[in-house]
């Protein structure tokens, strides 16, 4: 498991170029480009649900639940296989998996370095905050 460090950032701007695209403080960025499966929280009397969208094909209807400004990532983690998983503070939730064929996410980090989901679940990190002797290699 492999933590990324845009925990405690606050998601400034989200937007739909080349997939699902959050901007978060401290100059990261998020691009996802596969399905997600994106939890709702409970909203006056309606239960948690739980939606797919594509951030290739977002409907206008769907638009709107991908309001994420201002929401804090309160945890932000990818498993051994490259599912990644994000909380944030608004109750939201994104789940993504891996793709046999494409990139799933990538994560841009000016002050950190670049973290991605290759073809397979492949996970590439490349960090630049670390000593060499702490990076981690995907």
């Amino acid at each position: 498991m492999l933590t990324q460090w845009i925990e405690k950032c606050t998601v400034q701007r989200v937007s739909l170029r080349g997939g699902l695209v959050l901007d978060l403080e401290d100059y990261n960025e998020l691009v996802i480009s596969r399905p997600i499966r994106l939890t709702l929280p409970p909203l006056d009397g309606y239960p948690e649900e739980q939606v797919v969208i594509d951030p290739s094909h977002v409907s206008v209807q769907e638009r709107p639940l991908l309001d994420l400004a201002g929401a804090v990532c309160t945890e932000a983690w990818c498993s051994d296989e490259g599912a990644l998983h994000l909380n944030f503070s608004k109750g939201h939730r994104i789940d993504v998996d891996p793709d046999d064929s494409a990139t799933s996410w990538e994560l841009y980090g000016k002050h950190h370095g670049y973290m991605a989901c290759l073809p397979h679940g492949r996970v590439k990190v490349v960090r630049h905050d670390l000593p060499e002797d702490e990076d981690v290699s995907g």
